[in-house]
C-alpha cells in the first residue's frame, strides 16, 4: 500500500474562498490517502445557504481547489467530484476506508449517520478522522463566512 494509511480518503465541502483552514484539512488528506477523493458541493446544493449570493460559483471553487492540488505537487492523486446530498455518494462508495471531517459537531454527527447508511447498503463501515479546525489565537475557528464577511486571515497568527 505503500506510505499512505488508507488507499482511498474522502473529504467533503463547499470549500468557498479557499483558506489556511481548508488547505490544512486537504494537506492531512493528501498525507493519510493514496487517492484522495474531494466531494465538492454543487451550487444547487448551495441554493438555500444564506448570502449564498457571495459563495464563489462551483466551477471557481472547484479550479481553487485543482490549482492548490497542482502547486502541492499531488494532483495526480487528488480528484474532485460534485456532490449534491450531505451523504455526497460516501453511503455507496465501495472503495471508500476513510471520511476526513473538520470537528464541527455537525459534520462529526453526518460522517455517523454515513456509515450507518453504508451498514444499511451492506458496505464496511469507513474509519472517520476528525481533524481539529485551524483556529486564531483568540480561538475563533476560520470559516468561509468569515471571508465573506471580508475578514482576512493574513495577519492573524493561527494555530493549527
Amino acid at each position: 500500500m505503500g506510505e499512505w494509511l488508507y488507499r482511498k480518503v474522502v473529504f467533503a465541502g463547499t470549500f468557498d474562498h479557499l483558506h489556511a483552514g481548508h488547505m490544512h484539512l486537504l494537506r492531512t488528506a493528501i498525507r493519510l490517502g493514496e487517492h484522495v477523493a474531494i466531494g465538492l458541493t454543487t451550487d444547487k446544493m448551495l441554493a438555500h445557504k444564506t448570502n449564498r449570493e457571495s459563495i464563489q460559483s462551483y466551477d471557481d471553487r472547484h479550479k481553487a481547489l485543482q490549482t492548490f492540488f497542482e502547486s502541492e505537487g499531488d494532483a495526480q492523486r487528488c480528484s474532485i467530484f460534485p456532490i449534491e446530498t450531505k451523504e455526497g455518494g460516501a453511503d455507496t462508495m465501495e472503495d471508500l476506508e476513510a471520511l476526513i471531517v473538520s470537528d464541527e459537531i455537525s459534520v462529526v454527527n453526518m460522517a455517523f449517520q454515513i456509515n450507518e447508511l453504508r451498514v444499511k447498503n451492506g458496505l464496511k463501515r469507513f474509519h472517520i478522522i476528525v481533524i481539529p479546525r485551524v483556529r486564531t489565537t483568540e480561538g475563533a475557528p476560520l470559516s468561509s463566512s468569515r471571508k465573506r464577511d471580508g475578514e482576512t486571515f493574513d495577519d492573524l497568527e493561527l494555530v493549527y
